[in-house]
């Protein structure tokens, strides 16, 4: 399954420079943490800015455009996201694979939004209808689109696929009385039902078929994440507070979200894992917020500093937080995105230069070899290929 969704597999599609910055060493006390540090420079294609993205030029790739982003890129390379079609006047979702951006197309009104990929390069999203009046949640496989319908109303919307090709997402029911998810697999729409409430949502389902989401309880103002499995819809609770939300479910079941603390006065990150919500605590403030996790649990996320006047990304593993914005002096705005299970971090930050650029944050394995990471050299590879293809000129890097 590609990031976001279970946060665990990404690959830059772009790469036109390549910069592997001195790695600053961390205090070795045995902690996880012990390791070195670098970031991988992303590049820019002439521009102040990139990140994860792919770009087609006028006239060669499928789409005619000349701006497009990838939101979700599999271990082969593959990537979707949004482009502007011919002529820029709506904006429509594409794949990319083999080195061309296809049009997604839509279900017969103007635009298409991609909301996941999985590792067979199968795309999910929504697409507005004819008339542009509603949407329907899509797939998209082997260069086609199939309308996967609803629960008996008139709208429905992907938000997210797994490796098996099971889809989840939201749908109204018959009359539009209601908005359900739902898990989309062998071609039928299940609904999932609720917490007790009139409405709920899937954000995410990992590859043995537990889905997260979060549901209205039975009062319709307080809703809580919860998770899905073996056809029971379960609640996760909170950290004290009214309000939990689901954000991913990594390949072992694990959980993280976000939760109102006590009193609703604080709102703290989670775990949940083996039936048990743990707070991750902040980096010193009042309030913390997950992004991503890997197959191991090592999460990604934001949290104020003393004084709650400024936040800052952390890297969450073996129960201790780190500040990531401490290893990098060099970098400011550091902002990240996803991480993989090799522990690299992706995100953007701004230069000494005052570029804002897309990083690969990597922990260099240290002796014991108690973390690894990708070197330079792969990413030199995709480089070299990329000139083979003609994509770059010699003086990329």
């Amino acid at each position: 399954m590609a990031a976001p969704a279970d946060s665990s597999s990404f690959t830059p599609v772009r790469l036109t420079a390549t910069l592997l910055v001195a790695a600053l060493a961390l205090a070795s006390g045995g902690s996880s943490f012990a390791a070195e540090w670098g970031t991988q420079d992303l590049g820019s294609a002439g521009g102040g800015f990139v990140g994860p993205v792919v770009q087609s030029n006028p006239g060669s790739g499928a789409m005619g455009s000349v701006y497009s982003s990838a939101g979700f890129v599999n271990a082969k390379g593959q990537a979707a996201g949004q482009a502007f079609g011919t002529g820029d006047i709506a904006n429509r979702g594409y794949f990319y694979s083999e080195g061309r951006i296809n049009d997604i197309g839509t279900l017969g009104g103007a635009g298409s939004y991609v909301t996941g990929l999985n590792a067979s390069g199968q795309v999910v999203g929504y697409s507005d209808t004819s008339g542009n009046q509603s949407s329907r949640a899509f797939l998209y496989s082997n260069g086609n689109l199939t309308d996967l319908k609803t629960l008996g109303g008139s709208y429905s919307a992907a938000s997210g696929i797994n490796d098996a090709g099971q889809v989840v997402g939201n749908s109204y029911t018959t009359g539009d009385s209601a908005n359900h998810a739902f898990l989309f697999s062998a071609g039928s729409m299940k609904d999932l039902g609720t917490l007790g409430g009139a409405s709920s949502f899937a954000v995410a389902v990992n590859n043995s078929g537990v889905v997260i989401g979060d549901s209205y309880l039975k009062d319709n103002s307080t809703s809580h994440a919860f998770v899905y499995a073996g056809n029971t819809m379960s609640d996760i609770g909170t950290l004290g507070g009214s309000t939990s939300t689901a954000v991913a479910v990594n390949s072992a079941g694990q959980v993280i979200g976000n939760s109102y603390a006590t009193g609703n006065s604080a709102t703290r990150g989670f775990l949940y894992s083996g039936g048990k919500l743990t707070d991750l605590g902040t980096l010193g403030g009042t309030n913390s917020y997950v992004l991503g996790m890997n197959s191991s649990g090592q999460i990604i996320g934001t949290s104020d500093l003393a004084g709650d006047k400024v936040q800052r990304p952390f890297l969450y593993s073996a129960g201790k937080m780190l500040d990531l914005s401490t290893l990098f002096p060099g970098l400011t705005n550091f902002v990240v995105t996803g991480i993989n299970d090799a522990a690299q971090i992706i995100g953007t930050a701004v230069t000494k230069t005052g570029l804002t650029r897309g990083l690969v944050v990597s922990a260099v394995p240290e002796p014991d070899g108690a973390w690894m990471a990708l070197s330079g050299i792969a990413a030199l590879a995709v480089v070299a290929w990329l000139r083979k293809q003609k994509r770059l000129p010699s003086t990329a890097i």
